[in-house]
């Protein structure tokens, strides 16, 4: 749980640059194999979780016991509303834009919400420790979640979904759990950070669900065009949700946030 003052150095002052493949030229960005634009799309979403949540990155403010609690309890009402509405809804509307033939992917994507579902029981139970209200209708969503949501239901194909999706936010979220330095080790308590743990513990698959969709839509120039430009929306609005977040339980960013180019 934070509870720390102190301050720590940043690693760079200069920010971490991300390639923008959706400005690329169709020379350029067809140089990929299929497999390596995947890898570049999944690598993109994994640097910015590795540099966002990077403890090394921020100064620790010490709040006070109810402040902090207020802005614990919004951010898992948060993380319950969008392990609801980003792991079913979502991932129905993938299942549902899937050709009749792709029966295997449709069944992992099933399994996948079914999982997502038990995310969305686990960060209820937290909220219950807590003392607070679960239930996803009272939670009003700030103007970037509804912007995150627009753009998936913008989405016309399930691997442009998958890219905002699989091969976004759940990329991102992982390095919660895997970056040795996560800022969560030190923002949360132990309760919740083994909440967490459980819960990434089941991303692996889901992240493999989407690298499958983005392989069966990355062939051709556009194909790929849309796949970066979906990516890179979601992305920039994800790191601004996120980043908002941390400050509200108790953080300075001492580093810039990453940018594309």
């Amino acid at each position: 749980m934070q509870s720390t003052n102190q301050t720590q150095t940043s690693l760079t002052e200069k920010p971490l640059i991300l390639p923008s493949y959706s400005n690329w030229n169709d020379t350029k960005l067809m140089k990929f194999s299929s497999n390596e634009f995947m890898q570049a799309l999944y690598h993109r979403a994994k640097n910015i979780g590795d540099d966002l949540y990077d403890s090394r990155k921020y100064e620790f403010i010490k709040l006070e016991p109810e402040v902090y609690k207020d802005a614990l309890v919004t951010y898992m009402r948060r993380r319950a509303w969008s392990e609801w509405y980003f792991g079913t809804v979502s991932q129905a509307r993938e299942i549902i834009l899937l050709p009749d033939d792709q029966v295997d992917l449709k069944l992992r994507l099933a399994r996948q919400i079914r999982d997502e579902i038990r995310h969305y029981d686990v960060f209820a139970q937290q909220l219950r420790r807590f003392g607070s209200e679960p239930r996803i209708s009272e939670f009003k969503l700030p103007e970037v979640l509804i912007q995150m949501q627009r753009i998936q239901m913008e989405a016309e194909t399930a691997s442009e979904i998958a890219a905002t999706n699989q091969f976004a936010g759940e990329i991102v979220l992982s390095s919660m759990t895997d970056l040795e330095t996560s800022i969560f080790k030190i923002l949360f308590d132990e309760e919740l950070m083994n909440a967490v743990i459980d819960i990434e513990n089941d991303e692996p698959p889901h992240i493999a669900n989407g690298r499958d969709l983005i392989l069966m839509f990355c062939d051709t120039f556009e194909h790929r065009k849309r796949l970066a430009v979906a990516q890179e929306k979601y992305l920039k609005a994800m790191m601004q949700l996120h980043f908002t977040e941390i400050v509200k339980l108790g953080c300075r960013r001492v580093s810039p946030l990453p940018v594309f180019d």
